[in-house]
C-alpha cells in the first residue's frame, strides 16, 4: 500500500491528441492503492540481484533472457487517479505478458514431449523386471473387482485395460505410468501458470522432474502414479473454481471428477477435501465460497465414488481398513526410537527429492508459516496443498516409520511454492538470502536424476559386491525365474494336474506374470489362516484336491509343518540361483507337494 501524499505532482501528461491537466489529490484526502504483489517490479537492489539472478539462470540453462523492452507497470500508473489511464498499464502489461507465456509454453511442450519419450523408450532398455508390487497389482487385473485387499479397485481396472489393449508385457503394465506421469505434469503446469505465470509454472515442472523420485514415479506402475495425477489435476481445477466469487459449476464438478477418480486410486486423495476447507477457512477472499454448495457437493460428491470400494470391504469384513490401520500403528516408545524414525524419514525424503531441493523447501515452508496470513492467496493455497501434508508427515515421523513415497502428493504442491520463490514471486524474509540457491539445486537435482536412470544399468555390473544394498536388488531377476519355473513344471510327473504354490506373496505373483501362460497360483493362508493379501481373499485349490504342487520359499527356509501336512508325500527339488549383478543372486528353493490332501 502507499499513500497519494507520498507521490510528486506530475501536472500534465500529454498524449499525441491532446494534453490533460491531473490535479494531486488534496493534502487531507488519502488515495490507498493496491500494489500487485510482485516482488521484481520494485526498483529496490534486492530485487535488482533477484532480477540478476534470474536472468543468469535462465542463461545457464541455454534460455533467452526476458526482453528489456518487456513493459512493466510503473508508479505513476499506479497511482493515477483516472481510470481510464489506471487499467492501460493493466491491459498493457497483460498484454506483454502473452509472448512471454507463450515462450514458456513452448518450453514446457518440449520437456513434456522430450521427457515421456524417454520414459518409453527407457521401458524397453532398462534391465529390470517387474517388481513383487507390480505383478501383484497385474494379478489383481485378472479378477476385476469393485475394491481389493490393501487398495481400492482403479490400479487393477487401468492394468486390465493397458494389457487388454498392449498384450501381457511389462511394457505393457509400466506404459499407463508414463501416460499418467505427462498428465500429471500438465496438470501442476497449468496450476502454477494460473497462480502465478509460465515461468513460474515451468521451473515448478523442472524442479519437480528433477527429482530421483520423480524418475520412479514416472516408470514403476504403482497407485502413487495415479493419486499424483489426480491430484495435480485436481489443484488446477480447484483454483479455477475458486479464483473468482462467482460459482464455476463446470470447474467444481471437473474437481469432483479427479477427486473420486483420485479416491479410486489411493486412500490418501480423501485429504484433498479436507484441505480444501482448512484453505477456505483461512483464507479471507475466498471464504465466502463455503456459504456456496459447491465445495459440499464435492466433499459428498467425491464420497459417492468410494460407494464400490466400500460395498466389497462390507463384504469381507472391512479387510481394507484394517490394513490402513495396521499403517498408522505407533512404533517404539523411547526417545531414541523417535529419532530413529524421523531420521528414516528425512533421509527418504532427500533421497526421493534430492538433500539441496528438500532442505530449501523445508525452510520455504517453515518461514511462510508465520507470515502466512500477510502473503497473497495464491501462496495460501499452495502452502495448504503442500505444507499441511510434509509438516504433518514430519511430525508424525517422530511416532511411526514413514514410507518414503506417502508424502510424494504434497509435492507437486510444495514445488510451484518453492519455484514461485525462486523465480522472485514470493518473499520469505530472511530466507530470501537464499534465493540464489535455487537453481543450483535443481541442477544437483538433475545430476541425481540421470544417476538414478543410470543406476539399474550400472547395477548389472557384478564385480561391484552391493548385496542387499543394491537399491535394484527388488525387481531383478523375476523373469528368469520365471522361465525356470515354467521349465520345472514341465518336468513334473503330472505337468497338467500340478499347480504353483507359495507361503510368500513374493513368489505367486511374479511366478503369475513371467511364467509362460500365466497360470493361477496361490498363497499358502497359514493354519489357522490368515489373511495378509489379495491372495487368502481368493479361492484358494480346494478344487485340486488330489493334485501336485510345485512349491516356492527362500533358500534356506523352511516349509510350514501345516503346509507339509496338506500333502501326502513333500519331495525336496533342490535350490535355484539366478545372478542379478551388484545385488549378487536370488535365491529361491523348490519341493513337490505331491497328492493335496486338504
Amino acid at each position: 500500500m502507499i499513500d497519494s501524499d507520498d507521490k510528486k505532482s506530475e501536472p500534465t501528461a500529454t498524449t499525441d491528441a491532446q494534453q490533460v491537466e491531473i490535479s494531486p489529490p488534496a493534502a487531507t484526502e488519502e488515495v490507498p492503492v493496491e500494489i500487485p504483489c510482485d516482488p521484481s517490479a520494485a526498483a529496490t537492489p534486492e530485487a535488482e540481484a533477484t532480477a540478476d539472478n534470474e536472468t543468469a539462470a535462465d542463461a545457464e540453462f541455454g534460455l533467452p533472457a526476458e526482453s528489456e523492452a518487456e513493459p512493466q507497470a510503473t508508479d505513476d500508473a499506479v497511482a493515477s487517479t483516472s481510470t481510464v489511464e489506471a487499467e492501460e498499464p493493466i491491459v498493457a502489461a497483460e498484454t506483454a505478458e502473452k509472448p512471454a507465456n507463450l515462450r514458456w509454453d513452448l518450453y514446457f511442450l518440449l520437456l513434456l514431449v522430450g521427457i515421456s519419450l524417454l520414459r518409453v523408450g527407457y521401458l524397453y532398455i532398462v534391465p529390470l523386471d517387474l517388481g513383487p508390487d507390480e505383478s501383484y497389482y497385474w494379478d489383481w487385473s485378472r479378477r476385476l473387482d469393485l475394491g481389493y485387499y490393501s487398495k481400492p479397485p482403479m490400479i487393477a481396472w487401468v492394468n486390465a485395460l493397458s494389457t487388454m489393449l498392449l498384450g501381457v508385457s511389462a511394457q505393457a503394465v509400466r506404459m499407463p505410468a508414463v501416460l499418467f506421469g505427462a498428465l500429471g505434469l500438465v496438470g501442476m503446469y497449468l496450476c502454477g501458470r494460473r497462480l502465478f505465470n509460465a515461468e513460474v509454472a515451468f521451473w515448478g515442472v523442472a524442479a519437480w522432474l528433477a527429482t530421483p523420485g520423480t524418475a520412479a514415479l514416472g516408470l514403476i506402475m504403482a497407485t502413487d502414479v495415479l493419486l499424483v495425477c489426480c491430484w495435480s489435476l485436481a489443484l488446477y481445477t480447484l483454483w479455477r473454481a475458486i479464483e473468482t466469487p462467482r460459482a464455476k459449476p463446470h470447474w467444481w464438478l471437473l474437481t469432483l471428477l479427479l477427486v473420486g477418480l483420485g479416491s479410486l486410486s489411493k486412500q490418501m486423495m480423501m485429504l484433498f477435501p479436507l484441505l480444501m476447507i482448512i484453505y477456505l477457512l483461512i483464507s479471507g477472499e475466498d471464504r465466502r465460497h463455503l456459504k456456496q454448495r459447491w465445495p459440499w457437493l464435492l466433499w459428498g460428491g467425491s464420497l459417492l465414488f468410494l460407494l464400490p470400494p466400500l460395498w466389497w470391504n462390507f463384504r469381507h469384513d472391512w479387510i481394507t481398513f484394517k490394513h490402513t490401520a495396521h499403517h498408522i500403528e505407533l512404533s517404539g516408545t523411547t526417545l531414541l526410537d523417535h529419532l530413529k524414525t524421523f531420521g528414516e524419514f528425512v533421509g527418504g525424503q532427500m533421497g526421493l527429492l534430492t538433500p539441496l531441493t528438500w532442505l530449501l523447501l523445508l525452510l520455504l515452508l517453515l518461514s511462510l508459516l508465520p507470515l502466512l496470513f500477510k502473503q497473497s492467496k495464491q501462496v495460501r493455497f499452495l502452502f495448504v496443498f503442500g505444507a499441511v501434508g510434509l509438516l504433518g508427515f514430519s511430525g508424525f515421523s517422530f511416532k511411526q516409520s514413514i514410507n518414503p513415497n506417502w508424502p510424494a502428493t504434497y509435492y507437486p504442491a510444495g514445488l510451484l511454492l518453492l519455484a514461485a520463490w525462486g523465480r522472485g514471486q514470493v518473499n520469505a524474509g530472511f530466507i530470501d538470502r537464499l534465493r540464489k540457491w535455487f537453481i543450483p539445486a535443481l541442477k544437483f537435482g538433475m545430476v541425481l536424476t540421470l544417476l538414478a536412470y543410470l543406476l539399474p544399468f550400472a547395477m548389472e555390473l557384478s564385480f561391484i559386491p552391493l548385496g542387499k544394498k543394491d537399491p535394484t536388488r527388488r525387481i531383478k531377476g523375476w523373469s528368469e525365474l520365471g522361465q525356470q519355473v515354467g521349465t520345472t513344471l514341465q518336468e513334473q510327473p503330472r505337468p497338467e494336474q500340478t499347480f504353483v504354490l507359495s507361503p510368500l506373496r513374493k513368489y505367486p505373483a511374479g511366478v503369475a506374470f513371467y511364467t509362460p501362460g500365466h497360470p493361477i497360483t496361490y498363497k499358502w493362508p497359514g493354519n489357522p489362516p490368515k489373511v495378509s493379501s489379495q491372495y487368502e481373499l481368493w479361492p484358494g485349490p480346494t478344487d485340486k484336491l488330489g493334485w501336485d504342487a510345485l512349491i516356492l520359499h527362500n533358500a534356506d527356509s523352511p516349509l510350514p509343518p501345516a503346509l507339509i501336512a496338506s500333502f501326502e508325500t513333500i519331495v525336496p527339488l533342490g535350490e535355484k540361483r539366478i545372478p542379478i549383478g551388484a545385488a549378487g543372486e536370488r535365491r529361491y528353493s523348490l519341493w513337490r507337494g505331491e497328492n493335496l490332501l486338504s
